[in-house]
């Protein structure tokens, strides 16, 4: 038993930086589709709508594409160990954000290019917890997902059928 263990581990171990390589080809994939369909979104909105919110509380149309978008520096920032500083885009009219967007994806895009097998493998003390590199990107998708659904959503309200889904 203890050879076969030792034996597995090892396949294990050589696999590893493959499995991580495959892992941020997939998210790589995903970023370029999702920055595509969130600009897709992001331009569904006409530009006076772009102040509109669902209830007094939640954040504006425009609000949402922006914590999306600095939702990438807070979430990746602890592959360098910095200390996150978001971007701001230069106003929240329809243009200023859309170029804040495709930006900021760019921006994250080549971040996640250049991690490594063992930043992705490597576990990070973040403010939601301890996570992986793979676990972060997850997290990175997640969250991406769930705000430009919101977006969505305002899309919705103001009559405006969205863009087709994209994955």
């Amino acid at each position: 038993m203890g050879k076969s263990f030792l034996l597995l581990a090892l396949v294990f171990s050589a696999l590893r930086p493959a499995i991580a390589e495959d892992c941020k080809a997939a998210v790589l994939k995903h970023l370029h589709t999702s920055r595509d369909f969130t600009v897709k979104v992001a331009e569904a909105m006409p530009a006076e709508y772009y102040n509109f919110k669902l209830t007094p509380p939640q954040m504006s149309f425009a609000e949402q594409l922006v914590h999306l978008s600095q939702g990438f520096d807070y979430i990746t920032a602890s592959f360098t160990g910095d200390k996150p500083n978001p971007a701001k885009p230069a106003s929240l009219n329809k243009a200023d954000v859309i170029v804040f967007v495709k930006a900021s994806y760019d921006k994250l895009i080549v971040r996640v290019s250049n991690l490594t097998a063992d930043q992705l493998a490597k576990s990070y003390h973040t403010e939601d917890g301890d996570l992986t590199g793979t676990e972060m990107l997850l997290f990175v998708l997640d969250h991406t997902t769930h705000h430009r659904a919101s977006a969505e959503m305002y899309l919705r309200a103001k009559g405006i059928t969205p863009p087709e889904y994209q994955f």
